[in-house]
């Protein structure tokens, strides 16, 4: 391939096979082949994801390819940031016509830690709110959380339909986001079709598991603009025929 891209979740750095880093075996096959290797972890926000998402990265390029180096600097280079209100603030009402739209079921007593946040205008639930297990000292700080629209969301899980798996409360209402809410902040077009999904948990999964298209298309776009270059500075160096 003239492209190598490998993404995973940042703690990949700290994996380890037999006494070896996973990544540096990867960089060893790679390099072993002939390929040019970098990897980073790149924050997927920069790339107009609106999710503080962030992922380890590692692109591969064999010569006569654009460097990965110089792939990383032309991603890295533009910052488009965007806010959860540009992401689903149209879609807050949308009626419910599928299992896209419909909105999640809370517990009563979820629902009552909700209205809480909104009566009292804050985003963190006190402790004394929390279940027995959360009262004491603990980091599960974003868990019943509400999200806010001048921010990016929290990362995507595919726990995005309760409150109880990180902050995923809506901002202005008593419910979890809806399942084209969460394909929305992950990146997603309304026209990618989820109708592969039986099943509620699928979708979550589905969605929840994504990498944002974003990164593909960042690089993808950063590589085929570089390759432009490359091809034209060759032409340029080129002797002329009579």
């Amino acid at each position: 391939p003239r492209l190598v891209l490998i993404e995973n979740v940042p703690s990949v750095l700290r994996d380890r096979h037999n006494g070896v880093g996973v990544v540096e075996r990867a960089v060893e096959h790679l390099e072993g082949i002939g390929y040019r290797t970098e990897h980073r972890v790149v924050a997927l926000a920069r790339l107009g994801v609106a999710q503080t998402r962030q992922r380890h990265v590692m692109l591969a390029t064999p010569s006569g390819e654009p460097a990965p180096a110089r792939l990383f600097a032309a991603i890295e280079a533009s910052a488009t940031v965007h806010d959860l209100r540009w992401a689903i603030g149209d879609l807050t009402d949308v009626k419910s016509t599928s299992m896209l739209d419909r909105e999640p079921q809370a517990t009563a007593k979820n629902v009552e830690r909700m209205q809480f946040l909104l009566d009292n205008s804050i985003y963190d639930l006190p402790n004394a709110l929390r279940p027995t297990c959360q009262q004491g000292s603990h980091s599960y700080k974003s868990m019943y959380g509400r999200l806010r629209w001048d921010e990016p969301a929290q990362t995507i899980t595919s726990g995005f339909g309760s409150i109880g798996q990180g902050r995923y409360m809506h901002p202005d209402r008593t419910r979890a986001l809806t399942a084209h809410e969460a394909a929305r902040i992950q990146g997603f077009p309304d026209y990618f079709d989820f109708s592969a999904c039986p099943t509620r948990s699928a979708l979550a999964t589905m969605i929840g598991n994504a990498v944002p298209p974003q990164l593909g298309a960042a690089v993808l776009t950063a590589f085929l603009a570089l390759s432009a270059e490359s091809e034209e500075s060759v032409r340029a160096d080129a002797p002329q025929s009579a």
